[in-house]
């Protein structure tokens, strides 16, 4: 697998289509993130395949007791108040590098899943 991957995005549409074969899941309000679990560290990229690590740390660390060769695609959400803040996950990755929440923050990243690219080993959840 090439790295950055692309990832499929949500499409808005007036109507929802009917018939066999169609799947649905709602748009939380985060940043579509790819987590790569390497043999030493975890990168994760944005959808644009920009490294966007340093600004989720938290969600790194995480990512951290994955297997090494583990491949996620999801979102990068921030829980607050009850209810996903996309003012919160915008600030966050606007942020610099020396200004991003570190892990322990009272706002800590989520990484919703969409999917698994890669999964090492047999039997692996």
């Amino acid at each position: 697998m090439e790295f950055p991957t692309k990832v499929a995005l949500a499409q808005t549409v007036p109507v929802l289509p009917q018939g066999p074969g169609w799947w649905y899941e709602p748009k939380y309000d985060g940043h579509r993130t790819v987590l790569r679990r390497t043999d030493e560290t975890v990168v994760l990229y944005a959808r644009s395949g920009r490294a966007v690590t340093q600004h989720w740390m938290d969600l790194a660390v995480a990512g951290m007791e994955l297997r090494p060769g583990t491949v996620l695609d999801g979102e990068a959400v921030i829980w607050r108040d009850g209810r996903f803040d996309f003012a919160a996950a915008q600030s966050r990755a606007a942020s610099s590098t020396t200004r991003a929440p570190r892990p322990g923050s009272p706002a800590p990243g989520l990484l919703r899943l969409l999917g698994c690219f890669a999964a090492p080993g047999p039997g692996y959840r």
